[in-house]
């Protein structure tokens, strides 16, 4: 395949932004350049805007077709709701809202996911039936809280071994949250992650509630207490929300090496609160961004959730300068690449890299050509003309 003439936002080491040609062969990119191969399909890119594929930190796609069923609530009583109405959801449930959230993510240019849900197995059978990059966590809480059939945390341990080694789907050890995971939880689930090698994505200072009742039960914030029982050692860790977040809890995450999820509208909308990125930031913390699931966000679309981040956090800040265009769209590049270990294979358009691209169309009314600042501040998901994962075309607007 080859791209033809499109103006392409790299998100090289450079950040370079070039009119180029972008060659695609057996699922890697090729040449980015000057290059020419019409043997075989060529894409007019010439009134399009090529960027890497986005990547979506935190989502729970298994939960779509529930939107619009949780709304104006906080996130207590949407957790008391959801799960009673996990309790009697059956799989073509998880199925159907798992096809829903994956075609609205790979129609507004989310190429790759991390998700904390049940029954991954299901969700990984259709990101391999949609063509998706599924990073994919299965929920493991206490035996006594969960509606999960079985023990969660062996119900991991066997979607994790038995999806191993796929293309595109990509085993998590999942955990719900300190307020639902015990110590011998919590670290079960770390020892699972050591033996097997995968990563670890959990909920963590979301509410103000969370991090006061954990104190009380405690005498500790979350992450000081993952840090004391040792859960923090020795793994690769994406946290999500990371709102109501010490100093020291941020120094803490930023010497396990753990990335932070920003989910900006999901905060608002459960009136959460708004974590400091920029304290963040500057405790060395890798941030990333997520939607969350449709029932807190109400879509899937990374743009929108790119522009409230940035819009959130510089009126958070009183300052209009922090949190530049570029740097949220590294958030949901080349960071979150980075936070989920494959940065030398997806997160920027470079040779040696799998073709995950999405093609934005530049006719757009909201598109004035001023690059980088578009993509984060203008466009919306149904800019989106073409999605392209592993070097195969996944959605075709026209």
């Amino acid at each position: 395949m080859m791209i033809e003439n499109a103006l392409t936002i790299t998100q090289n080491e450079k950040r370079e932004v070039r009119r180029c040609n972008i060659l695609i062969e057996d699922g890697m990119i090729t040449s980015v350049g000057d290059g020419r191969d019409t043997s075989g399909e060529v894409i007019d890119a010439s009134k399009m805007i090529a960027i890497p594929g986005l990547i979506n930190t935190h989502t729970h796609v298994g939960m779509t077709l529930l939107r619009g069923e949780l709304d104006d609530l906080n996130l207590e009583q949407f957790l008391e709701k959801s799960f009673k109405i996990d309790a009697v959801r059956r799989e073509e449930d998880v199925r159907a809202s798992a096809r829903a959230g994956i075609a609205e993510m790979i129609s507004s240019g989310t190429t790759s996911f991390l998700d904390l849900y049940y029954a991954e197995d299901i969700i990984a059978e259709e990101c391999q039936r949609a063509g998706i990059r599924g990073f994919l966590a299965w929920a493991v809480l206490d035996r006594e809280l969960t509606t999960q059939k079985g023990d969660p945390l062996a119900n991991a341990e066997h979607f994790i071994r038995t999806h191993r080694d796929r293309r595109l789907v990509t085993p998590v050890v999942g955990l719900q949250g300190v307020y639902a995971c015990s110590r011998s939880t919590m670290l079960g689930a770390r020892a699972l992650a050591i033996d097997t090698g995968a990563m670890v994505h959990m909920h963590l200072c979301e509410t103000r509630a969370e991090v006061f009742n954990h104190q009380k039960k405690y005498g500790m914030t979350p992450v000081r207490w993952l840090r004391d029982i040792g859960f923090l050692d020795g793994i690769k860790m994406v946290a999500a929300h990371c709102v109501w977040m010490t100093r020291e809890e941020m120094s803490l995450l930023s010497q396990a090496c753990a990335a932070a999820s920003l989910c900006t509208r999901s905060n608002l909308k459960l009136a959460s609160g708004l974590p400091s990125a920029r304290q963040l930031h500057e405790h060395g913390v890798l941030l990333t961004a997520g939607t969350d699931s449709a029932t807190t966000s109400n879509n899937l679309d990374m743009f929108e959730e790119m522009r409230f981040l940035a819009l959130s956090q510089k009126f958070n800040s009183w300052d209009a300068s922090v949190f530049h265009a570029q740097q949220v769209l590294d958030m949901a590049t080349v960071n979150a690449a980075r936070a989920l270990n494959v940065s030398d294979r997806i997160g920027s358009i470079e040779e040696g890299k799998c073709a995950d691209i999405v093609l934005i169309d530049a006719e757009s009314p909201r598109i004035t050509g001023s690059g980088v600042n578009d993509i984060v501040y203008s466009v919306q998901g149904g800019d989106v003309c073409c999605t392209i994962i592993d070097g195969k075309i996944v959605y075709n607007r026209a």
